[in-house]
């Protein structure tokens, strides 16, 4: 697929780096250039592009403010626009209209991250689009044959079936996403992943990266469960992987204050009321195996570390990644010595807040940290079969009321 890329960009020198930068790291664009074009309105409804890059600094021949200029543009259509500019206002151009900001001065991988998550998102609205327009034309099929019941039947249940094998997708698109098993166990010989979704997407996720010999695993529980929860869930692991390619950070909780930001940025979460709420929690570590070092970092989500069957609650702080009344608070970074042998547990709430026992109540913590120091002595993959078989049988025939993930990870 050919990408329309429009640079609304009238300094030559900067047209020509930008569009070096973009023809190095991706293929299939076709970019062009308004400059200090007199009719640029005109120019953007004749090539409709993909994309728009534009340096809001720089004069125009519209003799209007350009973030004006980039409302009206928009009024023709909702294009994805990436903003440049050597102000600090990102809230201002995002209440505009634009997907991202950018600082000047930036760098040459700051624009392509930027840019790979602009087409990323185009994918992502263009798939949605196509099931929107799916949906609407086998709604109105089932509209137009009501009258008739056994038509409508058919329909229905070819319906449901088109559903669930979307849904089946998704949950393959989901799997593919999360870590490989077999690099988790590369990068900690021994561990366990305890994963029960509430449906076939899930909203709770794990992650796994290894950087400069440092070990990086999180374990994050996003908004709502199901095809919400999973598309957060890919925001997450996106958001993740760029923050640590890029190495901008130097302890766990730099990487949630990151996070944090390019959630809120996707969002367009300011604080203002009646926004969106949408976000995570997560509990992230970084395991230093040589210095025998572990930093932790945490949003609403604690670590546990057991030792010698003595468990040690580690808490995150009592915010989510996203919009909440703390969101200009920075997260606390945790500083824990480790031994061999330390075993080391994240998790999400699904486990605790299950309903079940002989009076339907739930697990809660304090069972769930007991039943970890009393197993913790068992090799992992003996401790993931337990804690999978208490909780199929404190919960018996009520029903899953969220997804569940334990992750649990021994040091050498």
């Amino acid at each position: 697929m050919i990408l329309n890329v429009l640079l609304i960009v009238n300094i030559e020198i900067d047209i020509e780096k930008i569009s070096f930068i973009l023809n190095s790291h991706f293929s299939d664009l076709e970019i062009h250039s308004a400059g200090n074009n007199s009719n640029l309105f005109g120019l953007v409804e004749s090539l409709m592009p993909d994309i728009i890059i534009f340096d809001i600094d720089q004069t125009n021949s519209q003799e209007k403010d350009n973030l004006e200029v980039l409302i009206e543009i928009l009024r023709i259509k909702q294009f994805p626009v990436i903003v440049l500019t050597s102000a600090n206002d990102f809230k201002k151009v995002l209440k505009s209209g634009a997907i991202n900001f950018i600082q000047k001065p930036y760098t040459e991988i700051t624009l392509a991250s930027n840019f790979k998550s602009a087409t990323d998102l185009i994918k992502v609205l263009k798939s949605i689009t196509i099931k929107e327009l799916e949906i609407e034309t086998k709604n109105k099929k089932i509209k137009d044959q009501i009258e008739k019941e056994n038509i409508q039947r058919e329909i229905i249940l070819k319906k449901n079936k088109e559903i669930m094998a979307d849904i089946r997708y998704a949950s393959r698109i989901q799997q593919a996403i999360l870590p490989d098993i077999k690099i988790i166990s590369k990068t900690f010989a021994e561990n366990f992943i305890l994963h029960q979704p509430k449906s076939h997407v899930s909203g709770d996720f794990y992650w796994v990266s290894i950087q400069d010999g440092k070990k990086i695993i999180a374990v994050g529980d996003c908004t709502g469960h199901g095809i919400s929860g999973g598309l957060m869930h890919m925001l997450g692991s996106v958001y993740l992987n760029q923050i640590i390619s890029k190495g901008n950070y130097e302890t766990a909780s730099d990487i949630l204050e990151q996070l944090r930001i390019n959630i809120m940025r996707l969002l367009n979460q300011t604080g203002e009321m009646g926004e969106t709420q949408d976000g995570l929690d997560i509990a992230l570590c970084i395991v230093d195996c040589e210095k025998k070092q572990l930093q932790f970092a945490g949003a609403n989500n604690p670590l546990y570390l057991i030792r010698n069957k003595e468990l040690l609650e580690i808490k995150g702080d009592r915010m989510p990644v996203g919009i909440h009344i703390n969101f200009n608070k920075p997260f606390t970074n945790h500083i824990v010595d480790i031994k061999s042998n330390d075993k080391v547990y994240l998790f999400s709430d699904g486990y605790a807040d299950q309903f079940g026992g002989p009076r339907g109540k739930k697990f809660r913590y304090k069972q769930f940290k007991e039943l970890l120091e009393n197993i913790s002595h068992e090799p992992m993959n003996i401790q993931k079969e337990i804690l999978n078989n208490i909780q199929d049988k404190w919960r018996g025939s009520l029903e899953q009321i969220d997804d569940i993930l334990v992750f649990g990870i021994k040091i050498k």
